[in-house]
């Protein structure tokens, strides 16, 4: 049996407590060292500065499709209520063919009146899509799909399409699907 060193131990968990973004400076106020970051083999490279600082990762499923969300926050309120400012979710399913489908199955998820949601083409350098004012959603690969979302009182267009932009597929989770 081999022993490592208590300090090698200690490095190796913190990089990986860093790397899931399990590690935070303290409790009072999360740290906006945590994005820009990684979310699901994905780089968060850009947060506008109109996000609030309380940052939270979800993991859920609905139907057929597996999410992966990060959540920016301003709050609270007077009234003890947040508000979200930014999100970026990657989503996951068989059943994301095209573009086409991804923007179908968001009109379902959202409740959005298909013919009323003026979304246009958005083209996102790893791979096309659709968007509007307040979010941009681009195919990835073939089951793969990314949405970017922003509140426009914290977070503009011009700011939410730079936020997009960043988000990027890292490269070694590509080579390792083999595209």
């Amino acid at each position: 049996m081999h022993r490592f060193p208590a300090a090698v131990v200690g490095a190796l968990t913190t990089l990986a407590l860093l790397f899931t973004g399990a590690l935070t400076a303290g409790a009072a106020s999360p740290p906006r060292s945590l994005p820009p970051g990684w979310l699901d083999g994905f780089r968060i490279g850009w947060v506008p500065p109109g996000a609030g600082d309380l940052v939270t990762d979800f993991e859920s499923e609905w139907e057929e499709v597996h999410f992966r969300t990060r959540v920016w926050e301003s709050g609270p309120a007077e009234d003890g209520g947040y508000r979200v400012d930014l999100q970026v979710v990657i989503m996951r399913s068989p059943t994301f063919t095209d573009p086409a489908a991804v923007r179908a199955f968001l009109i379902n998820w959202l409740e959005r009146d298909p013919d009323g949601w003026a979304t246009l083409p958005y083209v996102h350098p790893d791979g096309p899509g659709f968007g509007d004012d307040d979010e941009l959603f681009w195919l990835v690969e073939p089951g793969v799909a990314v949405r970017v979302s922003g509140n426009p009182e914290s977070v503009d267009t011009r700011e939410l399409r730079r936020t997009a932009r960043s988000v990027r597929v890292e490269q070694a989770v590509r080579a390792l699907s083999g595209r």
